[in-house]
């Protein structure tokens, strides 16, 4: 089936504020075509989990919360070339994504649905405080939490952020010192905190021409690949590849979980978009 070609820029500035400022104005110029985002910071859970068997009690610390399905359904192969592709269809100003088969977003239900993280619960915000701490303060903050301390200032990077490298090796070190009193959890609402800080992250990916990302990624991935069957993920697919909108792209050799992207990609009616579950409007 032939679709028609798709004008990519928009038909009203209504609503697009931001218009002047988006990834797609500086795409429509012809710059930023070679571009692909990448991960802000590269997570090595994954490599720790690898070789680290966690405790029980952080097991059941993980399972109340509703963070240890994360770990049960595993690490996701990312394809950088459709987040990209996303990202500079993201609509700041609505929260939606502005695609030419249709519009859609990503719901609190959607992240309940398929990582099982709760919906329900106390709000999880900082104090408005802690925004303006130092990296003292939270050296502070963090032995009044778990009784440790870096010795080494170099711990410190920058004025107000700290290196976790040394926190996880005193963590690997406190393993078999960890005990089974230890109070109950309140039931958080993390499935807002996640979906709200991924919300923001691509907010400022998608304005300028930033070059990084955060946010829980796999769930914007696979959000995507099960309401869009012609996007699903490598680490789904036979041949360990996966379709993108039609801006071609490159394989990120920094970062091993991306993968290279098809040339093009079989745009599907709006109907196609839509599912009977959530996530799409």
């Amino acid at each position: 089936m032939e679709f028609p070609p798709l004008h990519p820029r928009p038909s009203s500035l209504e609503l697009l504020l931001l218009q002047a400022e988006h990834r797609s104005s500086y795409i429509w110029e012809g710059e930023l075509l070679a571009q692909t985002l990448r991960s802000r910071r590269r997570d090595g859970m994954w490599d720790f989990l690898k070789d680290h068997q966690l405790h029980p009690c952080v097991v059941k610390h993980l399972q109340d919360t509703g963070f240890y399905r994360i770990i049960e359904i595993g690490r996701l192969q990312l394809d950088w070339s459709l987040i990209t592709a996303l990202i500079e269809r993201w609509r700041p100003e609505t929260h939606i994504f502005d695609l030419p088969i249709g519009e859609a977003t990503i719901t609190l239900q959607d992240v309940e649905v398929l990582y099982g993280l709760p919906i329900n619960g106390l709000a999880v915000a900082l104090p408005q405080g802690m925004r303006d701490y130092t990296g003292a303060q939270y050296l502070d903050t963090l032995q009044r939490l778990t009784d440790f301390r870096p010795e080494d200032d170099g711990v410190l990077v920058g004025a107000s952020r700290l290196a976790l490298t040394p926190i996880r090796l005193h963590l690997e070190a406190m393993h078999d010192d960890i005990t089974h009193d230890t109070p109950e959890l309140h039931i958080m609402c993390w499935d807002a905190a996640v979906l709200g800080y991924l919300y923001r992250q691509m907010c400022q990916a998608c304005m300028g021409s930033k070059r990084d990302v955060a946010g829980f990624m796999p769930l914007l991935q696979v959000t995507v690949a099960l309401t869009t069957p012609s996007t699903k993920p490598a680490s789904l697919t036979d041949d360990h590849t996966a379709a993108h909108l039609p801006i071609k792209r490159r394989r990120d050799e920094d970062d091993l979980d991306s993968v290279a992207g098809q040339d093009g990609m079989c745009l599907r009616p709006t109907a196609a978009l839509k599912h009977k579950g959530c996530g799409t409007h």
